[in-house]
Parts: C-alpha cells; sequence; structure tokens
C-alpha cells in the first residue's frame, strides 16, 4: 500500500504533463490562422532554398549569400514539407511552418 502512494504523485505529473500538452495543441491548433508571417520567414526560407541547391549541385549562390545568420537543421525540413506539399501560396506556406514550429514546441 505505501509503494502505490508514493507512486500516485508521479502519475499525477504524469498525466498533468499530457494534459497540459493537449491543451497547448488544441489552443494552438485553433489560433494557427490568426498569425500572420514573421518578419523573418522570408529569409530563413530563401536561406534553405540556397542550401539545398548547394547541397544538390545546383547553385554556389549560397557562397556569396550575406545573411546566412539562420541555421538549417530545422530550415531544410520545414522546406521539404513545402515542397512535398507542393505549396505555392505564400499564407499556406507561413500556416505550414507555423503549425510545423508549434509542433516541435509540443514535442519539446
Amino acid at each position: 500500500m505505501m509503494r502505490w502512494r508514493a507512486a500516485w504523485p508521479d502519475v499525477l505529473a504524469a498525466r498533468s504533463a499530457w494534459l497540459t500538452c493537449l491543451l497547448c495543441g488544441i489552443v494552438g491548433a485553433a489560433v494557427l490562422d490568426d498569425y500572420e508571417a514573421w518578419s523573418d520567414t522570408p529569409w530563413q526560407r530563401k536561406t534553405a532554398e540556397l542550401n539545398l541547391d548547394y547541397v544538390r549541385g545546383r547553385s554556389d549562390a549560397l557562397l556569396r549569400y550575406e545573411d546566412r545568420m539562420y541555421g538549417i537543421v530545422f530550415e531544410m525540413p520545414l522546406l521539404a514539407a513545402e515542397r512535398l506539399l507542393g505549396l505555392q501560396d505564400n499564407r499556406a506556406v507561413y500556416l505550414l511552418r507555423h503549425g510545423l514550429t508549434h509542433l516541435l514546441f509540443l514535442a519539446g
């Protein structure tokens, strides 16, 4: 009996964490359409595109690109998702980026 009582706070903490994550996911999904593009999104996309072209051997424009302050660990998967879904509309691209960024937040 004593062992069960000692484990109960752990169970409560785990359930609270899952409930909080679920609530954040629901709220994030509900307000996703209300956000506008971040001011640095075009530069982040351009950095990802230049890196992808460089990796594929299509262009060396990345070497001359001055604004390389964004990392590509998260940008490349975002660009890949955008291209896999065939998104052309800027609004759809931004919503995808916001949604995937929110999923990364939830995973963290």
